[in-house]
């Protein structure tokens, strides 16, 4: 029995936790005649990354800036390595006619861009890196 009135996204709320089950982070699937394809962006929304030698001091987190809605990631307007304050417009997501602001959530340095420009982009998908002051 469906959970949604739609079936695509009862397949896609199915869908999702068996490839993260399975570690799976992209897939093709037939719908109608056509295929859609299928993309995971990464679960968690900060990162802890350490060598086991290194020092508790010298652990560096991120965080990641978050689609604001599902749509186009149609523009960037920072660029890596620069500092940033919190709620520095870093992008924008086109949402139809709608552009909406994709903002720094900590203040901080720019580390990369996750996802290429004038691609689409999944609701609350990591789209920036920021290493926090």
């Amino acid at each position: 029995m469906p959970h949604h009135d739609n079936p695509l996204v009862d397949l896609l709320t199915r869908l999702v936790p068996r490839m993260r089950e399975y570690g799976m982070v992209s897939c093709d699937v037939p719908v109608g005649g056509g295929q859609i394809k299928l993309d995971l962006a990464p679960q968690k929304t900060a990162e802890v990354a350490h060598h086991s030698t290194t020092p508790a001091a010298a652990i560096v987190q991120t965080v990641d800036a978050l689609s604001p809605e599902m749509g186009i990631f149609s523009e960037a307007v920072v660029e890596e390595g620069l500092h940033v304050s919190q709620n520095t417009i870093l992008g924008f997501v086109d949402v139809g006619p709608l552009r909406l602001a994709l903002e720094a959530p900590i203040a901080g340095t720019m580390l990369l861009c996750l996802v290429p420009v004038k691609s689409v982009v999944g609701y609350h998908q990591p789209v920036f890196r920021i290493q926090p002051d």
